[in-house]
């Protein structure tokens, strides 16, 4: 079964019954990975991709943290007004984060501990995929 993907971004909203994730602040070269990973996976269900990129709509960005059931934030590359709802973000469940500045990881990890070393490794532990039975 191959699940069909939904992508939503600002200022759209997509309520469903489907599986969804968002993805907060990705970079460039995290979002080729994202394509990569996502073409080369045979997903088990449809999925609805929720995607902020400092756009500054931070009323779609609440919105959407909270239907999405897995989040993920690059927090290196938060520039707009959503750097300051970041521990509001992070305070959910099934919310991991990448961050390069390890002085500022003892910082977010009194409130979250769920720090990835990449988007690939993110996409491996929430997104739901078919495994080949050889």
């Amino acid at each position: 079964m191959s699940g069909k993907i939904t992508l939503v971004s600002p200022p759209d909203v997509h309520v469903n019954n489907n599986y969804s994730i968002i993805l907060i602040n990705t970079t460039e070269e995290e979002q080729d990975i994202i394509s990569h990973w996502l073409s080369s996976k045979s997903l088990k269900k449809e999925i609805t991709i929720y995607f902020y990129n400092n756009e500054n709509n931070l009323q779609w960005l609440v919105a959407a943290n909270a239907i999405a059931k897995c989040k993920y934030i690059n927090l290196s590359n938060t520039r707009d007004n959503a750097q300051f709802l970041s521990s509001f973000i992070l305070s959910y469940e099934n919310c991991y984060y990448s961050l390069k500045d390890d002085n500022m990881f003892e910082i977010f990890k009194l409130v979250n501990t769920s720090k990835v070393d990449s988007i690939e490794e993110f996409l491996d532990r929430v997104v739901p995929i078919e495994h080949d039975e050889n």
